[in-house]
């Protein structure tokens, strides 16, 4: 269970709610245990993620079902779901009249995360995927999880409802930027950069936005290049790999991408716009502009 927690991470989802708390109201320590469950969360489905793509690697290191055997990691995940509940119900300062229904918006979560995980695995074997499909399976598979936190962050910090919702809106709007800018590490970045081995969500046939903007687009031989090495799995040789990368670029599909990326940017800033200055709003800030500044 420890393997991928002890290999690194960004830790966004662990501190999130308590700094939400601290801008926006009473923050506390409770609000860290509550940051530890959606972290684990987190965690668990990366597990799961990593066998369910077939992937060896995550963050440098061997996957759990590479190291320990894919019993073990399916066993592992199960283990790590039930043990963020536990440390859920036992956050310090939320009020037995405030567990049930933070219980449920967590199972919420999950429950909201698996259907986006499901819509990405369907996506692979779907010829026609709308812009409108991805949205709705990365507002599941990640957004959400953002989302989550600062509302549940600012809920527990004593917050108005108004108050609530804004940071929400900002989570949301957050977490579509943070899944944009990681589908385009993804096309990138090297693969000691990423921890795993570069345009893998290519050869799996991911349908990111840019691979379903580019299939939109007139034919070409830079789109012939990108479908001959689309969903072809580990059959795919690394210059069918940089040439379909290459494609992406020049169909125009990575600007279209981060273009969507700095609309989603600006959308978190404007959420922010509406709350008072404070070093945790600055703090929030500087989280936002991090998204865009992964990759240069």
């Amino acid at each position: 269970m420890m393997h991928l927690i002890e290999g690194g991470g960004k830790r966004l989802r662990a501190t999130l709610p308590w700094l939400v708390g601290k801008a926006v109201g009473d923050s506390h320590s409770g609000l860290l245990d509550i940051g530890a469950a959606i972290e684990i969360v987190h965690n668990f489905t990366l597990v799961h993620d990593d066998i369910m793509d077939d992937d060896d690697t995550r963050r440098g290191l061997n996957a759990v079902h590479i190291e320990y055997g894919l019993p073990t990691a399916i066993n592992a995940g199960d283990a790590m779901l039930a043990i963020a509940f536990e440390r859920l119900v036992g956050a310090k300062g939320l009020d037995h009249k405030d567990v049930g229904a933070m219980v449920n918006r967590l199972a919420w979560m999950v429950r909201r995360v698996s259907e986006g995980q499901q819509l990405d695995i369907e996506f692979e074997d779907r010829i026609a995927v709308s812009e409108e499909d991805y949205f709705e399976m990365i507002e599941g598979k990640t957004a959400v999880m953002f989302l989550t936190c600062a509302e549940v962050g600012s809920r527990m910090a004593g917050a108005d409802d108004e108050t609530i919702q804004c940071m929400a809106d900002w989570g949301l709007a957050v977490g579509l930027c943070f899944q944009l800018m990681d589908d385009l590490i993804d096309v990138l970045s090297d693969s000691d950069t990423l921890g795993k081995p570069a345009g893998s969500d290519l050869a799996q046939g991911k349908r990111t936005l840019m691979v379903i903007h580019a299939l939109s687009q007139s034919d070409s031989s830079e789109l012939d290049n990108l479908k001959a090495v689309l969903g072809k799995g580990e059959d795919a040789t690394q210059e069918e790999i940089d040439l379909g990368l290459l494609a992406l670029n020049k169909i125009g599909s990575v600007d279209y991408a981060r273009e969507k990326a700095e609309m989603y940017h600006s959308k978190a800033h404007a959420c922010l716009d509406r709350l008072p200055d404070s070093p945790a709003i600055l703090a929030l800030r500087e989280l936002t502009d991090y998204q865009l500044k992964r990759i240069s």
